[in-house]
């Protein structure tokens, strides 16, 4: 497996812990737990991870290994498109995530806990078969098709986006 591929894929592992964490506390959260300071930390902790890791992984994906494999699958309705599209979802689901959270920190009650739980919960359900589809189609997709001087290309725009990504942070 490529090296990119191998960093996505253990990218997908550390999500799948964190979906893990996102769902104990959100069931506590639900529970009213948000008074709770340990409660309060995880979440602030889930937020960076989700903030920082899941989003640059989206990001790194879609400025580097998707436009090099558009050139070989069809970007615009093949498994690009959809897992774009998941990335858009989650984006909408992490602001939703996130105007909860900032809600409940700032003291508000009115329903938050329930929104921020179902926030985490609609993650908890999008994630996992996307991670599927990007382990069991894309990747393998991307191993048999890219050839070296392609994977240098991804290579570079990885960088790229990494870059651009800390020159903005």
């Amino acid at each position: 497996m490529h090296p990119i591929l191998e960093g996505l894929f253990r990218q997908h592992r550390d999500a799948e812990v964190m979906l893990t964490d996102l769902g104990t506390i959100s069931a506590r959260v639900r529970g009213g737990a948000t008074r709770q300071p340990d409660v309060m930390a995880e979440l602030s902790r889930l937020r960076r991870e989700i903030q920082g890791e899941v989003l640059s992984h989206f990001r790194e994906e879609e400025l580097a290994l998707f436009p090099v494999l558009g050139r070989h699958v069809d970007a615009s309705s093949g498994p690009i498109a959809v897992l774009m599209e998941e990335h858009a979802q989650f984006r909408q689901l992490e602001l939703e995530f996130e105007e909860a959270l900032a809600a409940i920190e700032s003291g508000y009650e009115d329903g938050w806990q329930d929104k921020l739980a179902e926030a985490a919960a609609a993650i908890g359900r999008l994630l996992p078969p996307h991670i599927e589809k990007e382990d069991g189609v894309l990747f393998p997709m991307a191993e048999s098709m890219l050839e070296e001087s392609e994977w240098t290309e991804v290579e570079r725009l990885w960088r790229d986006a990494v870059a651009a990504a800390s020159d903005h942070s």
